[in-house]
């Protein structure tokens, strides 16, 4: 790869994805929103081109964008992805649609390949929503909108003819990430003193830190297969109660744990859910944080963001 294509470059995977890119590839175009938005942490990296466009706008950065030989386009932007917009199906809606519109800009300026971000939200949904009497949850608009975007934009992708490689991102943490994901949540609970109630933790999980997933975007991006869909995992699932363990254990090993004491009512995915074989067999992929590491770190960069009243 030479010259590649960013949207969402500056949140939270985009920018450890930069960052991955920035010694790979020649030029690296970063597409945000606008000039409100913090580029801090990528203007200063030499390879990396700025581009301002609201996503609703992106179909008219054909006329302005400098006309390269784009190899890949990575769309990870999506508006609503935490919190209560999640629910909100006109958001999510129109996310789906800007990611076919990503899809049309990339034929349109020459790209060769489209690297999309979805999530396994899309498992959970797949599993649950057509299941008679299946209660949908606030997550589900924005899985199943993951879903449609899937769908839809390698459709176009084909209609366009560039290649389309879609990426299963599971939950992905490290420094740098401000939402309320499990690890911030369960980290920021012990931290601040709170009883650490958690549901049983017997269903599997995994956890990836973020150089990890940034390291798979980049491979998948250079040798993921044409009309594959990836999961980014961490080669080691194990059943969540062991993770919340060693978050206790990098705080604070004398924290009582009180596992059960919230019930569970989520959706419990099979092991093979969480198997990464295709991403490492196809793209050579091969996590190198592991929890224990990971954590260590994340927790040392809550410590001192809660601190300095950050987070």
């Amino acid at each position: 790869m030479k010259n590649v294509i960013i949207t969402g470059g500056n949140g939270f995977v985009g920018t450890w994805l930069v960052k991955e890119l920035s010694d790979k590839v020649e030029n690296i175009t970063v597409i945000v929103r606008n000039e409100k938005s913090d580029i801090s942490k990528i203007k200063d990296i030499s390879n990396v081109n700025i581009v301002y466009c609201e996503l609703e706008n992106l179909l008219q950065l054909e006329k302005t964008l400098v006309k390269k030989e784009y190899d890949v386009f990575y769309h990870l932007a999506w508006a609503g992805s935490t919190g209560n917009l999640r629910a909100d199906y006109n958001l999510q809606l129109q996310n789906a649609k800007w990611t076919c519109d990503a899809v049309r800009l990339a034929a349109n300026i020459g790209c060769k390949r489209f690297v999309g971000a979805g999530t396994l939200a899309e498992l959970d949904c797949n599993s649950y929503i057509k299941e008679d009497g299946a209660t949908p949850n606030s997550v589900s608009n924005y899985g199943t909108a993951k879903i449609t975007a899937h769908y839809m934009s390698k459709t176009e992708a084909n209609l366009q003819k560039i290649d389309h490689v879609w990426a299963y991102l599971s939950n992905t943490y490290g420094i740098g990430n401000r939402t309320s994901n499990f690890v911030n949540f369960a980290s920021k609970t012990m931290l601040e003193g709170k009883k650490a109630e958690f549901t049983p933790g017997e269903q599997m999980y995994d956890f990836v830190y973020v150089t990890d997933t940034a390291q798979a975007l980049y491979l998948l991006g250079e040798k993921g297969k044409n009309n594959y869909g990836y999961y980014i995992g961490s080669t080691k699932p194990k059943k969540l109660k062991y993770f919340i363990q060693e978050i206790r254990d990098a705080i604070d090993p004398q924290i009582p744990l009180y596992l059960g004491a919230i019930p569970f009512n989520g959706i419990t995915q099979p092991a093979e859910v969480f198997d990464c074989s295709k991403l490492v067999q196809d793209t050579g992929y091969t996590p190198k944080v592991s929890f224990e590491e990971g954590i260590t770190m994340t927790v040392k960069w809550l410590k001192n963001e809660m601190q300095g009243d950050q987070l």
